[in-house]
């Protein structure tokens, strides 16, 4: 095939060895796609069908650190094919399988690196117990992982493979900070169902990640939030996530904290660090899903 004699690369297992000898098109990524996703707007209403190893590049280009290794790519690339083999109909009511936004996963305009990687890993996922498994990733886990059911408490999520766990390649990370009046915290708290005046937040216990379980709001009502819940409340984008201290400092709380995201999966900047410093894409895979199988997608 065109396509194989372009990879000029050899599989041993569920790692790929070798590079493309050019750089791959959209018509390659869909002459290997054995599925089509329905892809739908964060707001509504379906966007089109879009290849799957297409889609693939599009997730890498959006969720992916820039200029990542190889091997990085390709493992990002394992984890959003298995992703979106795993969700598909998760808007069905919709009309669509996945949405463009972060509650699904973001696509942007494919480029060069995330197309190659798609191409070289076309089919592979990751599978637990024979099936596709459930599985997330996010920006950065800040130095140890979180488990699904600790992430989101009320989902009822648990999976052997998504454990808490040293991630040891964010020593000389650099804490975050955040400054916000009460009065701010208020309104977002407000805005999503809570009354009173807030007078002081403090965490009240913490998941074995050490981020934050639960918070306790003095002076409203309902006095406790979980912390995934507190962070929505506030902005995922801005409250970066819920692996932080807190300090109130006159009418301000001042968080200090690490990480982006829920830290659940496979850490994006981690796996770059690991590629870096000589991982497999194989052994990056390991990691964040330990237990998981590297198997190809069936055709039907």
């Amino acid at each position: 095939m065109a396509v194989l004699a372009a990879l000029a690369c050899v599989v041993v297992g569920p790692r790929v060895v070798g590079q493309a000898q050019a750089d791959a098109t959209d018509a390659d990524l869909v002459a290997v796609s054995t599925r089509t996703v329905a892809l739908g707007a964060a707001g509504g209403g379906k966007i089109g069908d879009v290849p799957l190893e297409v889609y693939v590049a599009r997730v890498l280009a959006g969720e992916g650190e820039p200029n990542a290794p190889e091997a990085t790519q390709q493992a990002l690339a394992i984890a959003i094919r298995t992703y979106a083999v795993f969700n598909a109909g998760r808007h069905r009511r919709e009309g669509f399988d996945l949405c463009d936004s972060t509650h699904c996963q973001v696509p942007r305009s494919g480029n060069a690196n995330s197309r190659r990687a798609a191409l070289a890993t076309a089919g592979r996922l990751l599978t637990y117990q024979g099936a596709p498994a459930e599985i997330f990733y996010s920006a950065s886990c800040g130095g140890r992982s979180e488990t699904a059911s600790a992430a989101w408490p009320k989902t009822g999520v648990t999976r052997p493979y998504l454990r808490a766990v040293k991630d040891n390649v964010h020593d000389d990370d650099v804490p975050w900070t955040l400054e916000k009046p009460l009065s701010e915290l208020q309104a977002d708290l407000e805005r999503n169902g809570f009354t009173g005046t807030l007078k002081n937040v403090e965490i009240k216990s913490r998941t074995k990640s050490d981020r934050a379980a639960v918070l306790k709001l003095s002076g409203m009502h309902p006095d406790r939030i979980a912390g995934d819940q507190f962070r929505a409340s506030i902005g995922n984008a801005v409250l970066r996530s819920t692996a932080f201290s807190l300090k109130k400092e006159h009418d301000t709380i001042r968080f200090t904290g690490r990480g982006y995201g829920h830290g659940v999966g496979m850490c994006v900047i981690g796996a770059g660090r690991r590629a870096r410093r000589g991982e497999t894409v194989t052994e990056i895979l390991k990691a964040y899903y330990p237990g998981l199988k590297i198997e190809q997608l069936p055709t039907s």
